[in-house]
Order: structure tokens, then sequence, then C-alpha cells
């Protein structure tokens, strides 16, 4: 017989959670609860019919740092052989995570539920963590196929919201009531307010739930009312089961389902909540709905399927998820329907549109920066980034030599030269002391490449800046999500550039933005995306040479589709690369990545050190090895450093890096600008490193079968 562990999110999920934990006892399935709390919030659970299953609780019930939530998750899962997780949030994504490493199976229960608001982001990051989904019927089935989930991965038991007042005694009597309940994204006090001038009107009792009363008071409140207030889905569906009129106030969003049978009623404003309850309070007695099939025991059923039931096959040589298609991206519905309205409203150019600049606006405030200027693409973003430094002719600009050539030549568009600094072995990152080793009296500015999603170290690199006077420009492509400390990739530096590519975190094809706190490097940014042309002044004109990088309204569209999902993204990478180290760090030779100090790493790729003294062939020979057992990778990454490709060796056949080059002393130099010899880490680090294209729709079969094939080509490389 397994061992359940049931994962609470909170104690508000016990609500749904009992039901389960009984047919579980019922059946004699040893089971356990563990939810991030304190005794209190045990209490709660256990008036909601979790009494009988031990209860862990962290022990507090204030916001804990996201290693101690881990640490909290992995001291639960114990003996678990099954963890079935109910809610969304840090605590579930830390315990589906625990599972996958320890190799425990993770169901998530009511999947597939969207309220179109913040709140997608947690359950999207927490579907993501599990190996299965529980969903309450088709249309939430299909909503995760749309987004990437497996057909065999969604099941559909039912809901379980009629099972939630069997343990519960008789409602206790009383005049009929209006209660708000469960206002997890409303004010409750303004919404109370509201709903109070409302009842001035109608001569109606109230109740409005406190800060802290708990799911099973508000449970209560329910079964006495004759109209509730909620912005929660779950809630929605409780009040539709007992058939109670539920008034859901903007911006939250009413079940479709609930709405399309006059069960729920949706308010655009909470100025509007007066005329909304005295239609609920006008209108019939809602039905209650349909008796539904037992979900407890159909859940328990998928759950631990009988003792004689055959285990399905391994799949072998599946094609993995790849960012050139669906099957690595994030796309559904959202992109479609973001792209239809900017279709329809007949405006694709952003200089008129809105979606734009509202992508602006919501990734300056993802990133917690004051401007963000969006702009075609990736290079695009470096090169109004070093042209908001209003570089003059031969400066030269600090750089790394393991970059994509997007990032280089927009500084020889500039009239500035760029000056590589050697990179460390193991990270490929530039260091304080190896742009310390490339400053002269020409220097203008520094470019800290965050390679692979790895933060630079960022802290000596400041310092280095502070003293020598030198700007910043983070190119931060490929670090979505990365941290040093509190601090998000993208923050330290001056200005920041992302890249919107392909096979980027988010993506709109192609797209960039650039990112800064100063106000009149905001201005020159975003002149330079213009034009020069300075829409809005009071007299425009067009002040210097620039480009046209405007993004288009329809990628605007995309990528403010896409940005909800970034959060679930990055954490997603963040678990593969997780369970690949586990699986991969005890072979000979191979060194896995991993977060840098008080860090974490975005990991835009994965990608591992090989020695080859102990791997023969080393890093060329192990990637081909596993490509020829279908594991796409990149050994070496780049076959060169950036300054022997011939833009740079033969940088007298073209003007736009020969001029520079005629206003700094560099130019008279014969031979090379620069030698190999001089970037030991670079060479080295080529040497070494195989890159893996992972991407967040990896499934813990996709990894087994990456780690598989990689111990395959190990094993073979170092017998004897």
């Amino acid at each position: 017989m397994p061992n359940v562990l049931i994962g609470l999110a909170s104690s508000h999920e016990a609500l749904i959670a009992a039901p389960v934990a009984r047919e579980l006892h019922t059946r004699g399935v040893p089971t356990r609860v563990t939810l991030c709390g304190d005794a209190a919030a045990a209490d709660h659970a256990a008036a909601l019919g979790l009494s009988g299953a031990p209860v862990l609780t962290s022990g507090t019930n204030a916001a804990m740092s996201i290693d101690a939530v881990g640490a909290f998750a992995a001291t639960s899962l114990q003996d678990a052989d099954v963890v079935l997780l109910f809610g969304h949030g840090p605590f579930v994504v830390a315990l589906a995570s625990a599972a996958q490493l320890e190799g425990r199976r993770s169901a998530l229960v009511h999947a597939g539920e969207r309220s179109a608001d913040g709140r997608d982001r947690a359950r999207r990051g927490a579907e993501c963590a599990v190996d299965q989904c529980f969903v309450r019927s088709d249309l939430q089935r299909e909503q995760l196929l749309r987004e990437g989930r497996s057909a065999d991965d969604a099941r559909v038991i039912g809901s379980l919201a009629e099972q939630c007042f069997d343990h519960l005694p008789p409602a206790a009597a009383g005049k009929p009531t209006i209660a708000a309940v469960a206002l997890s994204q409303s004010d409750p006090e303004v919404l109370g307010q509201s709903v109070r001038a409302a009842l001035e009107q109608v001569g109606a009792a109230i109740e409005v739930a406190p800060v802290g009363a708990g799911a099973s008071a508000e449970l209560e409140r329910l079964r006495r009312a004759a109209v509730i207030v909620t912005d929660d889905l779950l809630y929605q569906e409780l009040a539709a089961t007992n058939g109670i009129a539920a008034v859901v106030p903007a911006p939250a969003a009413a079940r479709p389902d609930l709405l399309h049978r006059g069960a729920a009623l949706l308010v655009e404003h909470p100025s509007a909540l007066a005329d909304g309850l005295h239609a609920a309070l006008a209108a019939d007695a809602a039905q209650p709905t349909d008796p539904l099939d037992d979900a407890a025991c159909a859940l328990v059923d998928a759950l631990l399927p009988a003792p004689d039931e055959a285990e399905p096959e391994a799949s072998t040589a599946l094609a993995l998820p790849t960012e050139a298609n669906h099957t690595g991206r994030t796309f559904d519905d959202s992109e479609c329907n973001a792209i239809q309205a900017v279709l329809r409203s007949g405006t694709l150019n952003s200089t008129r549109g809105t979606a734009v600049h509202r992508f602006e606006r919501e990734f300056a405030e993802w990133l917690g920066v004051k401007h963000a200027i969006a702009c075609a693409n990736g290079s695009a973003a470096v090169h109004c980034a070093v042209a908001a430094l209003k570089l003059e002719a031969g400066d030269e600009v600090i750089t790394t030599p393991i970059t994509d050539m997007g990032a280089l030549t927009p500084i020889c568009y500039e009239g500035a030269v760029p000056v590589f600094a050697d990179v460390d072995a193991d990270t490929l990152n530039v260091t304080a002391e190896t742009i310390e080793a490339q400053l002269t009296d020409r220097t203008r500015a520094i470019i800290a490449t965050h390679l692979f999603g790895r933060p630079c170290v960022m802290d000596p690199i400041l310092a280095l800046a502070e003293r020598h006077g030198l700007p910043i420009i983070e190119d931060a492509a490929q670090a979505f999500g990365a941290t040093l400390g509190d601090s998000a990739a993208g923050t330290f530096g001056d200005l920041a550039a992302f890249s919107l590519q392909q096979g980027k975190h988010i993506t709109t094809g192609e797209g960039g933005i650039v990112c800064t706190d100063d106000d009149e490097l905001a201005r020159q940014v975003f002149l330079y995306v213009n034009k020069a042309f300075g829409y809005g002044d009071e007299r425009p004109d067009h002040y210097f040479p620039a480009l046209n990088y405007r993004m288009t309204e329809l990628q605007g569209a995309v990528a403010c589709a896409q940005l909800p999902k970034l959060d679930e993204v990055v954490s997603r990478r963040r678990m593969v690369a997780e369970d690949l180290r586990a699986r991969l760090s005890d072979l000979p030779g191979i060194r896995c990545p991993s977060d840098p100090d008080d860090g974490m790493h975005a990991y835009w790729k994965w990608s591992f050190l090989v020695d080859e003294q102990v791997v023969c062939g080393g890093a060329v020979e192990l990637g081909a090895r596993m490509r020829a057992l279908g594991v796409a990778c990149a050994p070496r990454y780049v076959q060169k450093p950036a300054f022997e490709c011939q833009v740079f060796t033969n940088w007298r056949d073209h003007p736009v890096s020969r001029l520079p080059l005629s206003h700094n002393p560099r130019g008279a130099t014969e031979g090379p600008l620069f030698r190999r010899e001089d970037y030991p880490g670079a060479v080295r680090g080529l040497e070494q490193v195989v890159v893996l294209p992972i991407n967040e729709r990896y499934r813990p079969h996709h990894v087994v079968q990456v780690a598989d094939a990689i111990r395959e080509a190990h094993e073979e490389l170092t017998r004897g």
C-alpha cells in the first residue's frame, strides 16, 4: 500500500482535500497532510475535515524564503510514495520538485482553472511542476492540452465541491445574509464598503469575512447566505452546488460555465455591486447543480491503480521538446486572442497602438525598473543601449568574446571599438579582474553578459565601474528571472538589454527591450528606437542619426500574452536543471551548472563542463555521442572566440569596423587586434562546455531520456 502525502498551499485548500483524505482513510491508505503555516493553519485544516491525518506545519505563518520553503518541502516528503497537491504557490512547486528529485509521483487537483488575472501565473507554475493533473471537466482538460500538457497526464475526475459539506453538521438557522467570502484578489475593506452601501438600499444583513478567519468560517458564512460576493473560483462552485447566487466583482473572472447558466453574476466594478446585488436578490432562487459523481472516489481510483493493473511500457527515443516549434514553447489561446484584438483594431504600428506600450509598462513593473523601451530585436536592444551613452569615435567598450555577434557589431555601428575581456573558464562570464586587465584611457563603458542565464558576479564589477566612472550595460538576453541577492539581472547596471528571440524564455519571434532607471538614458533609447524623432515634444524633429527599431503591435500583443507566463517558465527550467544535476552530478569528469552564491540561475540553456582527462575526446566527442542517441546539444557553444571571426580579423575590409579604429591607437597595430594566448579562460571554457537546449516543456520522462543518453555516452568514453 503506497504512502500518500497531501500537500496544501494553505489551510484554504483543506476544503476540497478533506473528501479525498476521507476516501483514502476508508481504503486504509496511509496518509499524511502538510502545509506551510502555524498551529492556527493546522487548526483551520482540521476544522475542514482533515483531523484524521497528521498535519505537518512549518511552525510559522510568516513569509518564508524560497530556501526555507524548499527545505520544509523536502522534510515533509519523508517516506511518501505519492504526493497529492491542492492549490498553488511556492510550497506546492517545492513539494512537486522534491518529489521529482526523489522519484516520487506527484499530482495536482482541480488543475486547468484560469482567472484571467495574476493568479494564473501561480496556477501554471504548479501545473508544470507535477507529473499528473486532475481536472473538473473537459473544459479544464482542453485548457491544459492547449498549453502543451500531454493527454495522458490530464485526467477528468469531476468536482469535489459536492462533497465539501459531507462532514459538516446542518447549517445553523438564521436570517439569510449576503456574505463576502474568499476575497483573494479584491480588497475586503473597499469591497465591504461597497456592499454595505448597497445593503442600505435593500435592507439585508451582511457578513464580511475578517482577515485570518479561515476557510471554515467562510464556509459557514456561505451556507447561511442567500447571495455571496467572491472572486474565488472554488467558492463560486460551492455556491452553485448549494443553490446560492454568486456575485463576482471585477477584475476577477467569473466561472464561464456558471455565468452561462445564471449561477454567477459578473459586475464590472465595485461601484456596480449595488445593482448586481439587487439583481441577485430579486432573481428566483438558484437551483442547486445536479449531484455529481463521487469525485473523491474517482480521484483515488486514478491515483492508486489496482494492484493487477499493468504498468504502461516506458516510451523510448521520444522527440524532445524544442524551442523551434510549439513543443517547447508556451503559446496558447492568450496569444491568439491578443493578436486578433490587434488585427481587429486595424492599428499595427506602435506609435498609434496600445499593445507595445502596455508591454513596456508591464515589463518594467515585472523587473522593478522605471523605464522599459521595446524594440525590434535583441541586437537592436544592445544597439540602443550603446547609442544612449553618446560615445565618441574610437571610444572603447569592454565586452565578452563569448556572445552572439548581434551584441558586438552595434558597438562598431556607434563608432566605438569592442575590446574583449577574458572569461572565467567555469562560468564563461567576464569578471572584474578580466575587465580591469583591458582598461585603457579610451575605455568608456562595460557590457556584462549573463551567459546561459547565470549572472556575472556583479558586486566587484560595479565597484570597478564606480572607481573608473564607467557605465555598465547588462546583456540580459539569456537571463530573464536570474537573481543575485534580492536584485534581478537587468537591475544592476545603468542599462539592460533583453531579447525576445525565438529561443528565449519568452518570445515574439524577434524582439527586444531596454531597461533603465535613468530618465535621460531612457529618453535617448526612446529616440534611437524612433529615428531620433521626438514624439510628444512641443516642436519634434529628427535630432541625430538613428534607425527605426520599433516593435510592431503584433509583437507587442504576443509579448503581453507571454509575460504572465515568464515566472512559470523560469521556475520550470530551474526544476528541469535541478533534476538533470541530481541525475548526473556523480559522473566522473562532468561538472553540472549550479546557482551562483546568493543567487539564481535562469537556465536559458543547461551548460555542463567535460574534463577531457577523464572523458575521452572531451566535450566534442561526448556531444557527438549524445546527438547520435537523439539528444540535441552544442559542444563548445560557439566554435571560436568572437575576436577570431572575420569581422574582427579582417576589420579593415569594412568601414563600420575600420572607421572606429582609425580614431583609436589599436588601428595602427599590425596583425590581429586580439590574440588567443591572452584569453586562456575563453579558450578553456569553449573546449570543455556542452550546451543542452532545455526548455519549460521538458517533463520528467524527457529528463530521464536525456540523462540516460549522457550516461550512456559517458560510459562509452570512460571505459578502461
